[in-house]
């Protein structure tokens, strides 16, 4: 994986873009779409929580290609709980296979779980070192994080 200095959602619509998620759907079926990233762009795109909901219920927490390039990536079970690092890696893994299954060569993402989700840096990302390659971007509005 590789690290830039950039906003996230300046990628929506040009290459493929992974929003961090948990697990909840609101009683009106919709993904609750609660902080970070994921808020960001349910605020532009208004269909994006109601798609989610639908995958979610019918496919569970998972990794969902939720759109042409957007795709969620589960770090919480539900949206008062904190990020969990074992889903943070199983996350990764179905992002690969993702990935891999429609051939994109850069897929730019957030440095998951480390915001709202309350873990550390340094955790994520030696989770991560050994499954997400070059092809994943983990971009950071501020300093790159110094932890390897």
């Amino acid at each position: 994986m590789k690290f830039q200095t950039a906003n996230l959602l300046d990628y929506v619509g040009t290459n493929p873009v992974v929003i961090t998620t948990n697990g909840t759907i609101k009683k009106d079926g919709k993904a609750n779409l609660g902080r970070g990233n994921a808020k960001e762009l349910g605020k532009t795109l208004d269909w994006l929580a109601e798609k989610l909901g639908i995958l979610i219920r019918d496919g569970g927490n998972h990794v969902h290609h939720i759109d042409n390039m957007i795709v969620s990536f589960p770090v919480e079970e539900t949206w008062t709980s904190h990020a969990d690092l074992k889903l943070v890696e199983r996350s990764a893994k179905e992002l690969v296979r993702l990935v891999e299954l429609y051939n994109w060569e850069k897929v730019y993402m957030p440095l998951p779980g480390c915001g709202g989700g309350g873990l550390k840096p340094s955790d994520v990302i030696s989770t991560l070192a050994p499954i997400l390659d070059d092809r994943f971007i983990i971009l950071n509005k501020g300093e790159i994080p110094k932890v390897l």
